[in-house]
């Protein structure tokens, strides 16, 4: 069972794994680690992630209870909206 959500919100955030192990100061092999959940961080190390991210720390893990909805979905959300909106009004 998938304990985070490090390479979902890799992707929202456009950031390869070269760049979030420099803006964090790991290794490409621990970012890979992480990904594959061969390694879990310890909480320094996620909460350096989160911020490297732009997102809440707790944006970082599948919800267990419930249809928790973050905030990182929602920004995707309006932005595909609004690009949709433009696109409809003849605003590209």
């Amino acid at each position: 069972m998938e304990v985070l959500r490090l390479k979902e919100l890799m992707n929202l955030k456009g950031i390869s794994r070269e760049e979030l192990s420099n803006k964090v100061g790991v290794s490409t092999t621990t970012i890979s680690n992480i990904n594959s959940e061969k390694n879990l961080p310890t909480i320094n190390l996620l909460l350096q992630i989160a911020e490297a991210l732009d997102v809440d720390i707790r944006e970082m893990f599948v919800p267990t209870k419930g249809n928790l909805v973050v905030q990182s979905e929602v920004d995707e959300a309006k932005e595909l909206l609004i690009k949709s909106l433009r696109i409809l009004g003849g605003n590209k």
